[in-house]
């Protein structure tokens, strides 16, 4: 009989597909941008934005955790999955009614008469993604990620599809309302046509999931005043090309924290579940997890910050050179970004959403206090340096939360990670020694100088960061655990 694959190994896996469905996701993502940036300018975008703030608003603070509830039980009935439907539909209805009261309202408080159309417009998306099959929860319970995959990719293509051809054709901001309600409708469709499952109407376990999801209730209301406060601080205070400018950089900086941050611990959730009653291993699990994630996301987000000029210079254009410091800023932001799914993965998994919660109040005092403080203040990049700040705050908190509950171990964090930061101060003088000259046969092809840029930073990192691991006698390690996926197609070496 085929020996069944151990823990670790179906972890790696599944954070195999959700990386690859992250990037095939991002690649579609930054394609759009890229064509859409020149077909659009900030105005546009920071119309939009003002919107999605609102909605986006409105979205985290009705998030119960649902799925999140569905995935910790591992006893779930088909009343759980009805009863989560159900409760789905009649957020997406309030939602959409609270966003046709306040639409009139916002539009005179942002001053953009345009705006209450567009919120209508999300309304109508809101009250309509209700509806989608909550079955597809069970390709990240099961672990079967190549369907989650295919899940994402479906709504991406349909997306991107809509969007671009309706931003070729018209040139209006259109084309990124159009875009989402393409996504959602293809979300609806590919939820049913992928998932046997047909839900139906019941509350019937309406009072099982919401003992789970009352701290995560009261985590979203007041987490969404932390991560939604500098959108609306930019819509008040600031203009709405700034507001486009901050959206664009924070989702181009962003790339390398979402991109493996948010796969790695959407993957590990499942696994954290299941070592709750072996507190070495889960405590273990979470210090490597976290190490891998540093490994590969502070030479990346330092290389994004480094090579800011020529990255909106080729992907964007003239237009979005204001972009530039900020994306130097948010970049190094995306550090910050990058530890935190991870601690929420692991405080669900320990039956702990209170913490959650609790975490999530003192970091909306601390973010308002800054960032109110820093655009009243400096202005627009003063708001900027603030995200950053209120940023590393929120790291240190964290991890102190996960080091108090004696899950994180400082020391073998820092034994793991010694190595990368050597290596990623090796790349930074790389690169910016590289950047000195001038390589004129590459006079006027911008892209073959940030890929060759590119190139110089991934050679240099990767190169010292396994010389030190050599030298340090191959020990268990980040370097380990990803050179094993390379060449022993595993997680780790357990």
């Amino acid at each position: 009989m085929p020996q069944e694959p151990s823990l670790g190994q179906k972890t790696f896996f599944a954070t195999l597909w959700t990386v690859g469905s992250r990037m095939a996701v991002r690649f579609i993502g930054v394609i759009s941008l890229v064509i859409l940036a020149k077909i659009l300018g900030p105005e546009d975008y920071g119309l939009v934005g003002k919107a999605a703030v609102i909605y986006g608003f409105l979205e985290m603070i009705t998030e119960l955790g649902l799925e999140s509830a569905l995935i910790a039980n591992r006893n779930a009935s088909p009343d759980h999955y009805n009863s989560a439907w159900t409760i789905h539909i009649m957020r997406g209805m309030l939602i959409a009614l609270i966003l046709v009261v306040v639409a009139m309202p916002a539009s005179n408080i942002m001053q953009e008469d345009r705006l209450e159309l567009i919120i209508y417009c999300y309304a109508a998306i809101s009250f309509l993604r209700g509806f989608y099959n909550i079955g597809v929860v069970e390709f990240r319970k099961n672990m079967v990620f190549s369907k989650d995959f295919y899940y994402s990719l479906y709504q991406k293509i349909c997306g991107f599809v809509v969007t671009i051809t309706i931003a070729y054709v018209w040139e209006t901001y259109w084309a990124l309302i159009a875009g989402i309600a393409a996504s959602m409708v293809a979300q609806i469709i590919s939820s049913y046509w992928m998932s046997p499952m047909r839900p139906r109407f019941s509350l019937v376990e309406f009072g099982s999931l919401f003992h789970f999801s009352k701290w995560m209730v009261l985590n979203e209301i007041i987490g969404a005043v932390a991560v939604k406060v500098d959108g609306f601080l930019l819509s008040i205070y600031s203009t709405t090309a700034n507001v486009g400018i901050y959206n664009m950089s924070y989702e181009i900086s962003g790339v390398p924290s979402t991109e493996v941050a948010m796969p790695v611990a959407r993957a590990c959730t499942p696994s954290f579940s299941k070592l709750t009653d072996n507190f070495a291993e889960f405590s273990k699990m979470y210090v490597d997890t976290i190490s891998i994630v540093f490994a590969i996301v502070i030479p990346a987000a330092t290389g994004v910050s480094l090579l800011a000029e020529p990255i909106v210079l080729v992907a964007l254009d003239d237009s979005w050179v204001e972009a530039i410091p900020v994306i130097q800023v948010l970049a190094l932001y995306g550090l910050c970004r990058a530890s935190y799914p991870t601690f929420i993965s692991a405080s669900l998994a320990s039956n702990r959403p209170d913490i959650l919660t609790k975490t999530s109040a003192v970091k909306a005092v601390y973010t308002v206090a800054i960032l109110w403080y820093a655009i009243v203040e400096y202005g627009f990049m003063g708001l900027i340096w603030g995200v950053l700040i209120a940023g590393v705050i929120g790291v240190i908190v964290a991890q102190s939360i996960m080091w108090y509950m004696k899950i994180l171990s400082v020391s073998k964090l820092m034994k793991n990670l010694w190595r990368v930061i050597i290596a990623n101060c090796a790349m930074i003088y790389g690169v910016n020694y590289f950047l000195q000259f001038e390589l004129s046969f590459l006079d006027g092809l911008m892209l073959f100088e940030l890929l060759l840029d590119t190139l110089v930073g991934v050679v240099v990192y990767g190169v010292t960061l396994v010389a030190l691991w050599v030298l340090s006698g191959k020990v268990d390690g980040p370097e380990k655990a990803i050179l094993g996926v390379f060449l022993k197609g595993r997680w780790g070496t357990s």
